[in-house]
Formats: structure tokens, C-alpha cells, sequence
């Protein structure tokens, strides 16, 4: 209800003879708006209505290709390479508990063992969320394999002779090669255009032959409990633009990648405390 003034004439006390009488009425008058059902309608209802809805949220996953450099995508990696390392410099599939007739026969202690690629939002523990994992299985190439001139050709190498490696290989250079691993996955709209973004890995071998799970660490020196929090992560950068999504590992960030051409390595080791 709007409030006016209010003016009431008295006719008794008028004048005799008067024939007319005056009200003064203010040029400049104040006025209040009345009915502002719309403008609360349109700046408080729909405001918070819409603060309510959970935003949309694309939940589509895309593959990342592995480049050399996140500035340069047309560089595609043809060669990832994981390579380990176990105290004592352990780097063979027989100083680690397997036989020339596990690999041979591909028993199930060495089909079974896996390296796994846990995938951090963080490189802090305390804040960091788990984001993906990948589990890599050891697949013999033909790096493996006795040459055609030997006793045995095609047969695997002695255990002594095999690199605990696994190799991944892009899948549309060489078809017939192992590729499981070599792209990663991830959730569209959580990579922001231009900035990217950064994902933290962290390994460990599960070996199936002794049933031992080792962590692994970037690093082949020993290091105080406290020092090696930092010795953990190897980042992986995230981009998209134009033409694709892809990653890049960063080699920047610590110093266990090597580049060899378009071939890339990560080299990982078995975690030792001092």
C-alpha cells in the first residue's frame, strides 16, 4: 500500500460567499514503486533456483596422445618406455626371482605381475586425489627374443637377459606391437584450455612370482624418510587445442625422463631410506 498525503476540506468553515478554494499541491512529489513481483522474480528466484542445479557436467572421456612437447603436438611420441630398477641395481627379470622356463612358458608368476600408474591431481599426500589408474602387464618384444642366427631362434632370451621394461609402442606405426598404456584417459572438462593440466604418477611392481609389492621412487639414491616425498612423482602435463587433446611428460619436473629422438624413457626405482 502506498502512503499519500491526505487532504480534507471542511465545507462549514469555509467563508460565506466563497466560491471556490485552492490546494497546494508540490511540484517535485516522491513516489514509491509498487508491484515488484518481476524484479523479485527475475533478481532473487531464478538467481538462486539456478544456484541450486548442480552445474552440467560433460562426463565423456577423451584419449591423450603422448608428444614431446605440449607446444609442439604434431611431434607424436613412437616409443614409451617404463623402465625399472631394483636395489642392487637389479634391472632383469632374473635378479628379481623369475626362471628361463617362467618366461619362456608364460607361467601365470610372470603374465600376473603388473606395473601399476597411479595418477594424482597433487604431488602433495596430505591434498591429493586419486584420479585414474593404469596397470601394465609384461609383454616380451622382439628386443626379447633370440635373432635368427642363435641356437633358438624366436625363442625368449634367458631371464638373466631381459630388461624389466614395458614398452609402449604408438599403435598406428606399429600395429603389431604392444600399446596398452600408451595413451591416457580423462575427463574433458577437467582439462582447461590453454593453462592444461598436471597429473602426479606414482608407481609400484606387484610381483607374482614372490608375492612382494615395491614401490618405486624417481631416484636411484637413498634418502632420508622425510626427503623422499619429493622423490615420488613423475608430472604428466595435460593440453588440448585445436586439433586434439594430448600429454606431455615432463621433463622439467624431475629428472628420470630421458628423450631419445621421438622415443621416451621414465626410468623408476626401488625405494631406499636411510
Amino acid at each position: 500500500m502506498t502512503l499519500v498525503n491526505k487532504f480534507k476540506i471542511n465545507v462549514n468553515r469555509l467563508l460565506t460567499g466563497t466560491t471556490a478554494t485552492t490546494v497546494t499541491i508540490p511540484i517535485n512529489m516522491e513516489y514509491q514503486t509498487v508491484d515488484q513481483a518481476e524484479v523479485v522474480d527475475r533478481v532473487f528466484v531464478q538467481t538462486e533456483v539456478e544456484k541450486s542445479i548442480n552445474p552440467i557436467f560433460d562426463y565423456e572421456k577423451v584419449r591423450l596422445i603422448p608428444v614431446l612437447s605440449t607446444g609442439n603436438t604434431s611431434n607424436q611420441v613412437s616409443t614409451l618406455k617404463y623402465n625399472l630398477t631394483f636395489n642392487g641395481g637389479a634391472s632383469t627379470y632374473s635378479s628379481i626371482g623369475f626362471t628361463d622356463d617362467d618366461i619362456r612358458f608364460q607361467k601365470n608368476s610372470f603374465k600376473e605381475s603388473f606395473l601399476r600408474l597411479q595418477f594424482y591431481d597433487s604431488d602433495n599426500a596430505l591434498e591429493q586425489r586419486l584420479i585414474s589408474i593404469t596397470t601394465l602387464y609384461p609383454k616380451l618384444t622382439t628386443i626379447d627374443l633370440q635373432p635368427i642366427n642363435s641356437p633358438n631362434p624366436g625363442l625368449p632370451k634367458p631371464a638373466n637377459q631381459i630388461s624389466i621394461e614395458f614398452r609402449l609402442s604408438n599403435p598406428i606405426l606399429y600395429p603389431e606391437a604392444y600399446s596398452e598404456g600408451y595413451h591416457l584417459y580423462e575427463y574433458k572438462d577437467t582439462i582447461p584450455p590453454v593453462v592444461g593440466k598436471y597429473l602426479y604418477m606414482r608407481a609400484s611392481f606387484n610381483n607374482a612370482k614372490t608375492g612382494k609389492s615395491t614401490n618405486l621412487m624417481i631416484d636411484p639414491n637413498a634418502y632420508p624418510i622425510d626427503q623422499l616425498v619429493d622423490k615420488l612423482y613423475t608430472r604428466y602435463v595435460l593440453v588440448k587445442d585445436n586439433t586434439g587433446f594430448y600429454y606431455e611428460i615432463d621433463k622439467t619436473y624431475s629428472n628420470n625422463i630421458i628423450y631419445n629422438n621421438k622415443d621416451v624413457t621414465v626410468n623408476l626405482y626401488q625405494i631406499q631410506a636411510l
